[in-house]
């Protein structure tokens, strides 16, 4: 990676956030329940794959009041370097001066431990005032004990004007019950996602054609 920038490496595609399908039921009562806690600063969106997690989260993005970024994740970016690029860009679309200390960082030939990173990157993010979202699609690939290092530090000090939103098939490996006990974290889980007798009508509605 020395004498070639982070930005360089990146897929720009997987920093947009999914568009919404024709066929597309609205969920109002989530919809709500993630904007009146979006003070919190974590929401986890936990439920096997098929269940409209990522559909919500880029419904609310579309719906919500103020800028929201997005990051869809895989297996290559169980690197800390990587994983950080892409935290970084997201951000930057946002804001694009914002984060110039950790981006430096992610260029030099060495990157620094990772609390000396956490803290850089955790003060830069401070550093913006308006509130924002960041959404990190497909967490459940992400097993390296680096990276999910840096999120825990970030969720035992979280950035003021950040809400995080962690979307995945299974819980990730973070203090999600700590954050529980002090309604830190909003949680949507499979109960929630499953379709109600009005929502299934709707769905087949629109799929069919027919009432």
């Amino acid at each position: 990676m020395a004498g070639k920038t982070t930005t360089d490496t990146l897929i720009t595609t997987k920093l947009h956030r999914p568009p919404l399908d024709r066929i597309h039921v609205h969920r109002p009562q989530l919809l709500e329940r993630l904007d009146q806690r979006r003070s919190r600063p974590l929401t986890l969106v936990s439920a096997p794959a098929g269940y409209g997690k990522s559909v919500l989260i880029s419904s609310w993005l579309e719906s919500c009041d103020i800028p929201g970024a997005w990051v869809s994740l895989d297996e290559n970016d169980n690197d800390l370097r990587m994983f950080v690029g892409y935290f970084v860009a997201a951000v930057k679309k946002l804001f694009p001066g914002a984060c110039r200390n950790t981006e430096g960082l992610l260029n030099a030939p060495d990157l620094p431990p990772v609390e000396e990173l956490g803290v850089i990157l955790l003060n830069e993010l401070n550093g913006i005032e308006q509130p924002f979202i960041l959404a990190l699609d497909d967490f459940h690939f992400i097993k390296n004990e680096a990276v999910l290092d840096m999120m825990r530090f970030l969720l035992f000090h979280p950035p003021r004007a950040m809400h995080l939103v962690l979307i995945g098939r299974h819980d990730p490996a973070l203090p999600i019950s700590s954050l529980r006990s002090q309604s830190l974290v909003t949680e949507i889980r499979t109960r929630d996602l499953r379709f109600d007798l009005r929502q299934t009508e709707d769905y087949l509605t629109q799929l069919l054609g027919i009432t």
